[in-house]
């Protein structure tokens, strides 16, 4: 009995929190009466009262006369409102990956939720996963010891009808590539990139792109907006799918790239390569820098992305323009869209897309 009893304290006052955030209640705001509270709650009065017992001993409540509860303080001083799961690949060789995990936990701890970590414990990349790919997962979905669900992976139909019957609120991040609902995805950073290359002026642009799962959109977006053929002015790291776990090692594919790229008359040398990655950015900026270094004259513009987070690539050794992502912006929204589709503020699946800032190089 005292264990349950203990369960349900518990149980009120991530109620209580949760109230005070999903009403953005102030300092001096009133809780509702006891009495509403044991009628929307179900729980007995001495349940209620030690739950406020304990949130006015941390600070956060307090009684006036004639006033009843009221919040004496907004910030919640550690104590959780809802358990948030978090879905995600166990990558080890890929550190946007462990910025946004950490993007993330901050966001959730800043809303007041607890994050509980799902990861990836089969070997081999899929399309879709399966719920037992997540120790845990499943058992949590089904006893509804999660409130939410954020998702960087993609989930298989058996998965999205647990989610449906138990109304799990699930968002999803643009790697889930094959999932629907609500997601927090940027913007096609290609397509941007083409702008860009229309405003300066470039005819010849080149792409330089990782590939999987987007290879056919990324192909599809160059031909809608160059006539130059994909595959002669397309480098893609790595096409489809790879299973294993591993560092990537893109360094022959740039290079010859480059090399057939420099080796061709001046008439149909890419006078401007887009990079939409960081890391591929680096490498292909490195050996140009080598190339050069070699007596080679040929030096494109660039137009590549970054991660505030991961400041790899010193913006004064690239000769062109950035798009800068920030991932705890990213990460938020993905938290903040999650917290409005559980509050019922948000009915109608939809993308939100997290704009990066563009920083044009200065005119030589």
């Amino acid at each position: 009995m005292k264990n349950n009893q203990g369960n349900q304290t518990e149980y009120v006052k991530q109620a209580l929190i949760c109230h005070i955030r999903d009403m953005c209640l102030k300092s001096g705001d009133r809780l509702p009466s006891q009495s509403k509270l044991r009628k929307s709650l179900g729980v007995g009065a001495v349940t209620i009262q030690r739950a406020i017992g304990s949130l006015k001993a941390a600070g956060i409540l307090e009684t006036l006369p004639h006033k009843g509860v009221i919040v004496k303080n907004m910030q919640v001083n550690g104590f959780v409102g809802r358990e948030i799961g978090l879905v995600c690949l166990w990558r080890t060789h890929q550190p946007w990956s462990a910025s946004l995990l950490q993007c993330i936990q901050l966001q959730l701890h800043h809303a007041a939720c607890q994050c509980k970590l799902f990861l990836r414990n089969f070997p081999e990349m899929t399309n879709t996963d399966k719920l037992e790919y997540f120790d845990g997962l499943r058992r949590c979905v089904e006893q509804k010891r999660i409130q939410g669900l954020l998702t960087t992976v993609s989930f298989d139909g058996e998965a999205w009808d647990l989610f449906r019957k138990t109304g799990l609120s699930v968002v999803s991040f643009e790697t889930a590539s094959q999932n629907r609902g609500f997601k927090v995805v940027s913007p096609n950073m290609i397509e941007r990139s083409f702008h860009l290359v229309r405003e300066r002026g470039f005819a010849r642009p080149a792409l330089f792109y990782g590939g999987y799962p987007w290879t056919e959109m990324a192909r599809r977006t160059f031909t809608e907006n160059c006539s130059l053929p994909p595959e002669s002015y397309c480098c893609f790291m790595e096409p489809e799918m790879v299973t294993a776990d591993v560092p990537p090692d893109w360094g022959p594919t740039i290079k010859k790239a480059l090399d057939r790229y420099a080796a061709m008359p001046d008439d149909r040398k890419p006078d401007v390569l887009i990079i939409p990655d960081d890391f591929i950015a680096m490498i292909v900026n490195q050996y140009l820098l080598l190339m050069r270094g070699d007596g080679l004259r040929w030096m494109p513009h660039i137009i590549y992305s970054t991660n505030r987070q991961i400041p790899i690539i010193p913006k004064e050794l690239i000769r062109g323009d950035r798009f800068e992502m920030d991932i705890m912006k990213y990460a938020e929204s993905a938290v903040s869209l999650l917290l409005n589709v559980i509050r019922g503020r948000e009915k109608e699946e939809r993308s939100v897309v997290v704009e990066p800032v563009l920083y044009k190089m200065e005119a030589e």
